[in-house]
């Protein structure tokens, strides 16, 4: 015991989580592959969309690296053979052998000028870790580790700037679904059974009655009248703007649609918007956060997560700036991705709010919504962690799953998704003739295996019964 009363509550975490064999195992492999993510410049020995007309290496084989001259049998400097490419007029299929009149030796932190490329968006540089130089490159020389695609591009650099994508994210959309589902989650177990009252911008009764009683506090009859009219036009404003903009974006979203739908759809919306407009004039909204909240969480749950992705998608244009797209696949992503660690925070909290500490911090006068934040939420770090460390492969394998329908990121960028889609359009050849274009599919089950590994130690290492 007094081992244990000396360490603090992270050590023992620590301490658990290191007697995790595969967890450990995950957590080095991870770490060389996100380390290949952030530095995918240095680590690949071409610009990943780099490819040449002349000579075309579609489809290409893994370069074969040699370590023994040929000559003496000695070890020497690694060194690739130049490459022959002939027509096979049987299937007319490109073969490709190793051209040995001419040996091109892999040069290590070579400097590429003509293939510059920025570490984090902030540092330029062309340093790679290895290659074979311009000179080799521009004489038909090429260094594919994992062989080339249908247009002569290095699958393995691909690939390594295909795990920024993928792998970014996995982690992006964990950290917006943690906020929305601790914030939505804590305050819907929080204030559950409070009722809000919502009156401004609207004009509400208690609006009304504050400007009646007003006269006793100085303001002249001008001045309130005045106020009045403001506070009207203010409130007309408001939801005349909403209309609008509510029936301009049904408008743009139908803009393929026949005129007379636009107009059917048009009708069903005005009376909800004057209800609306009536409703809030008159009176107050009053609401109560959990049902809110866990209403929402209940459509989410209830459309298919595949269906609702594609639908969520399918709004946005397909011609859209690639980098763009990147943000919408994380916004949609997490939009779907928050509603169970929502309904799980809230039940926590329900419990929490009674706790001596959070009756404390009522009684000196602290605000609730920073009790939430100071005392409530951070008593959910434990499942947190583990809810992410789970949650970043379903990510990984959503958006590797969006790309390889099409809906997803698309070219110059690309993901592992999306370079499995590629080798998917080969046909069955990819499985047959050319396997090494369906190693990106490896990179996914990798990372999702590791991150799985990681997310089964972190669990048992929070889990105060398997501590020894």
């Amino acid at each position: 015991m007094g081992e244990y009363e000396t360490k603090s509550h992270w050590q023992l975490v620590w301490q658990q989580f290191k007697r995790h064999r595969l967890a450990l195992l995950g957590g080095g492999i991870l770490l060389v592959l996100y380390t290949l993510a952030a530095f995918a410049g240095f680590f690949s020995p071409y610009d990943p969309n780099f490819y040449t007309l002349s000579p075309v290496y579609r489809y290409a084989p893994p370069t074969p690296i040699h370590f023994r001259d040929p000559d003496t049998g000695r070890l020497t400097r690694p060194f690739v053979y130049g490459i022959k490419k002939t027509l096979d007029l049987n299937t007319f299929v490109e073969r490709y052998t190793e051209d040995k009149t001419r040996r091109y030796p892999i040069l290590f932190f070579v400097r590429t000028p003509h293939h510059p490329y920025t570490i984090f968006k902030v540092f330029k540089t062309d340093l790679r870790l290895f290659g074979l130089g311009e000179k080799a490159t521009a004489e038909g020389a090429r260094l594919y580790l994992l062989g080339s695609d249908n247009f002569g591009r290095d699958l393995w650099s691909r690939m390594v700037y295909g795990g920024q994508v993928s792998l970014t994210i996995g982690i992006l959309a964990v950290l917006v679904s943690l906020v929305l589902g601790l914030l939505l989650g804590g305050l819907s177990g929080f204030y559950q059974g409070t009722r809000i009252h919502l009156a401004l911008p609207l004009i509400s009764r208690r609006t009304w009655s504050y400007l009646a009683a007003s006269e006793h506090r100085g303001l002249g009859r001008v001045f309130r009248v005045a106020f009045r009219f403001v506070l009207l036009a203010a409130s007309l404003a408001f939801w005349v703007g909403l209309g609008v903009g509510l029936i301009y974006g049904l408008w743009v979203l139908t803009g393929y649609s026949g005129l007379g739908e636009q107009v059917v759809e048009t009708l069903l919306l005005v009376p909800a918007a004057l209800w609306a407009f009536s409703r809030g004039l008159f009176r107050p909204f009053t609401f109560d956060p959990d049902d809110l909240v866990m209403r929402l969480v209940e459509i989410l749950a209830a459309i298919p997560g595949l269906f609702l992705l594609v639908t969520l998608r399918s709004v946005f244009p397909s011609d859209i700036d690639p980098l763009m797209t990147f943000y919408i696949v994380v916004a949609i992503l997490s939009l779907i991705g928050w509603g169970g660690l929502a309904r799980t925070v809230r039940g926590m909290v329900l419990s929490l709010r009674e706790m001596d500490y959070v009756t404390a911090a009522r009684a000196l006068g602290v605000r609730e919504f920073g009790i939430i934040l100071r005392h409530v939420l951070p008593a959910t770090a434990s499942y947190t962690i583990v809810y992410a460390s789970l949650a970043i492969p379903s990510f990984i394998l959503a958006e590797s799953g969006l790309s390889f329908i099409g809906f997803g990121i698309t070219e110059p960028y690309t993901s592992w998704g999306l370079l499995l889609k590629a080798a998917q359009d080969g046909g069955f050849a990819s499985f047959a003739d050319r396997p090494w274009v369906l190693a990106p599919g490896f990179a996914i089950f990798l990372a999702v295996l590791t991150w799985n590994f990681v997310g089964d130690g972190l669990r048992d290492a929070f889990d105060p019964r398997r501590r020894r």
